[in-house]
């Protein structure tokens, strides 16, 4: 047993006090506990500096940075049940730029192991437990894997992410790989000035041109929606001018949506892919039921399945489908058959 004499001012008799609390008030065995506490918190550090460092900078992240802007009302608290609710139901939505750019610094980032890093801070220091690190897939392809953290968030954060990097990185994302407990990000170059590129689009904003058209006009489209619903989606839906074309008992010519859907003149699409064109044509519009397409010895055949009765309404439509194929420069056979129109073509080209 070794007694000395110990001097030590009043600042770090209080910085004591909850040792000497717990000890009731024996200032030798709340010094044993100070040299216990101190042996582990050095553990993984070179010197007391490094380890005084690395506390006195974590202290001040969380919760105290979370304290901070409670306090301020720059955020609220909620619910993590709230949270997931609110993500889920906005998916399609995209992430509007101000608060893309609240989350991430676009005056700090300048590319994407910047973009990394500034996220696994802000995550450390508002206690998201995010992690996000990049990788090389097999093709060389770049991808940012974000792990960790609540599912919720994480689909928020890599959704800000990509709208991040398509507006001040030049850079689009062909696809997205969502697991468990991890969201890969996979990157290719695209320069877009003006909009959300493409992919970015398809991955996370399918809804969002809906829902703008919905709050601009929200009377029109609720009523159709509720038309629709008590119909049940028994309605066609026609442009004005192939209507009037219908009425004045022509046929209408739909080569306008056949080339904007395929980005190319209507002669230049291949049969597979003036089909797929079709089915969504039948699909937005309603004229018909359904479009089923077989192949048998080498020879394609579709049939258009319908519900309507009455034998002019069925030639009308017999006669628009068969003036589009004839506008694609295709050989072919047509004939109606009850609730069907058999289409057979010459050859799969």
């Amino acid at each position: 047993m070794i007694r000395k004499n110990v001097s030590m001012e009043d600042e770090y008799l209080q910085k004591l006090q909850p040792f000497l609390e717990k000890n009731n008030g024996n200032l030798s065995a709340a010094i044993r506990d100070v040299i216990e506490f101190a042996d582990a918190a050095l553990q993984g550090h070179e010197s007391v500096e490094d380890a005084l460092e690395y506390f006195t900078q974590n202290s001040t992240k969380y919760p105290e940075i979370r304290n901070n802007l409670i306090e301020s009302g720059e955020c609220i608290l909620v619910s993590q049940l709230s949270f997931r609710w609110l993500i889920e139901n906005t998916d399609g939505i995209l992430v509007d730029d101000e608060l893309v750019s609240e989350i991430f610094n676009p005056y700090q980032i300048k590319n994407v192991p910047d973009l990394l890093e500034y996220l696994n801070i802000r995550s450390q220091n508002m206690g998201w437990e995010v992690e996000a690190y990049s990788s090389i897939w097999e093709d060389n392809t770049e991808v940012i894997v974000i792990e960790n953290g609540d599912p919720s968030l994480r689909a928020y954060l890599a959704e800000a992410i990509s709208i991040f990097i398509g507006r001040h990185l030049n850079l689009d994302v062909p696809f997205v790989h969502r697991k468990s407990n991890s969201i890969r990000i996979f990157l290719k170059e695209h320069r877009s000035y003006t909009d959300v590129p493409p992919g970015i689009r398809k991955n996370f904003g399918t809804l969002d041109y809906t829902f703008k058209e919905i709050r601009s006009k929200p009377d029109f489209w609720n009523s159709l929606v509720e038309r629709y619903r008590l119909q049940r989606y028994q309605r066609v839906n026609l442009n004005k001018d192939v209507f009037e074309t219908f009425l004045s008992g022509g046929i209408p010519d739909v080569t306008n949506f056949i080339e904007a859907s395929a980005g190319k003149p209507i002669r230049e699409i291949p049969l597979y892919e003036l089909l797929a064109i079709c089915k969504r044509l039948i699909t937005v519009t309603q004229l018909a039921n359904d479009l089923e397409r077989t192949v048998e010895r080498g020879k394609i055949s579709i049939k258009i399945r319908h519900q309507f009765s009455e034998e002019t309404a069925i030639e009308k439509l017999t006669e628009f489908f068969s003036k589009l194929f004839k506008m694609a420069g295709c050989t072919f056979e047509i004939r109606s058959i009850s609730n069907l129109i058999i289409i057979e073509f010459a050859d799969s080209s």
